[in-house]
């Protein structure tokens, strides 16, 4: 169950955005291209690069708690499939008796 739910993670995280958000960006991009002054297009990119940066981040620590949490679901999962011996004298008690 775990690596479907990777699978679509990976399928989601890999789909291209929709048509209205490439829309929005290339209006973006099409107002940069109308400024002429060049002190504040750099405005512009100084604030875009530390967007970029505290975006970066934000993923970062979000895809480290994701591995963690998926790690510690994983741990869960297989210790649950591990069957317990019985205690010793229960397992004697059933060979010798047939019970429980």
């Amino acid at each position: 169950m775990a690596r479907g739910q990777v699978k679509s993670i990976i399928n989601i995280l890999t789909t291209r955005p929709s048509l209205e958000s490439e829309f929005a960006v290339e209006t973006s991009i099409a107002n940069l291209y109308k400024y002429k002054d060049i002190d504040e297009l750099r405005e512009i990119a100084i604030q875009l690069a530390r967007a970029n940066h505290k975006q970066s981040h934000f993923i970062a620590n979000a895809l480290e708690i994701m591995c963690t949490q998926q790690e510690m679901l994983n741990f869960q999962e297989t210790r649950r499939k591990v069957k317990k011996k019985a205690p010793l004298m229960k397992r004697f008690k059933y060979i010798l008796f047939g019970k429980d």
